[in-house]
C-alpha cells in the first residue's frame, strides 16, 4: 500500500526534505520503503520479550514506552507525540528479544520501515546517515539528562520542569501514567498539583 504524500506529518517531509537536503527523488525513494499501520489505542506496537525488526515513525497519536522493574511495576521511559521514533533500539541492533514495551495510548497512524528496508535506503540515500548518526546523539543526551533529573530533582520540581518544557503531555496522557513517569504515586502527583494550584 502506498503513502499518500498529503497524510504525512509536515515535519516528516520538512525533516528531510530541508534539513538534510533529500531531492523529490530521493525522498519519494525513502517512502518506498515505509509501510502505513494503524493501531488502536490500548494496543501495542511492541512488547517485551519480541525481537524488534522496525522502527516506526509516530505520524498522528501517541504513545508510551515502559520496561518493568523486578517487582514487575511498570517504569515509563517516556511518552511518544506526532513526530517521534517507535522501537526498541537496542533489540532492533542486537536481533535479541527487547525489554520494552510500547503501547498506543490514542489511535495511532505510523509509518514503519523494517530494519532491512532501513538498511537497504542509507545505501540509496547517503543523507540517511547522517540524519541517523544525529538522532542518535540526541536520544543519547535526552536519556542521560532524564536520569539526571530522576537523580537530583525533587518530585515537585520534576513536575514543574515537566509542565514547562511539555505542558501538552497534560492534556494527552492520564496522570497515572504521568505519575509514574516522574516515579512518584498518583496521590503524591494529586497533592502536587493541587499544593501549586492554590498557590496561584
Amino acid at each position: 500500500m502506498e503513502i499518500e504524500l498529503e497524510k504525512i506529518n509536515p515535519k516528516f517531509v520538512e525533516l528531510f526534505t530541508q534539513t538534510y537536503g533529500f531531492t523529490e527523488a530521493e525522498f519519494a525513494l525513502f517512502l518506498t520503503y515505509f509501510k502505513p499501520k494503524t493501531i488502536s489505542k490500548k494496543d501495542y506496537y511492541l512488547r517485551a520479550g519480541e525481537v524488534c525488526k522496525s522502527k516506526a515513525y509516530l505520524n498522528k497519536g501517541c504513545a508510551r514506552n515502559f520496561v518493568l522493574d523486578d517487582q514487575g511495576h511498570e517504569r515509563i521511559l517516556f511518552f511518544a507525540f506526532e513526530d517521534w521514533w517507535l522501537g526498541d533500539f537496542d533489540s532492533y541492533y542486537s536481533g535479541k528479544p527487547g525489554t520494552n514495551y510500547v503501547q498506543i495510548l490514542e489511535d495511532s497512524e505510523l509509518l514503519v520501515i523494517s530494519k532491512e528496508n532501513f538498511q537497504k535506503a542509507e545505501k540509496e540515500i547517503p543523507k540517511l546517515q547522517q540524519w541517523y548518526s544525529s538522532k542518535m546523539l540526541r536520544s543519547a543526551s535526552a536519556s542521560r539528562n532524564r536520569i539526571e533529573e530522576m537523580k537530583t530533582l525533587s518530585a515537585e520540581e520534576r513536575y514543574l520542569k515537566l509542565m514547562e518544557q511539555q505542558p501538552h503531555i497534560f492534556q494527552r496522557i492520564p496522570l497515572q501514567y504521568i505519575a509514574c513517569y516522574l516515579n512518584i504515586e498518583p496521590q503524591s502527583l494529586s497533592r502536587i498539583r493541587h499544593r501549586l494550584t492554590n498557590k496561584h
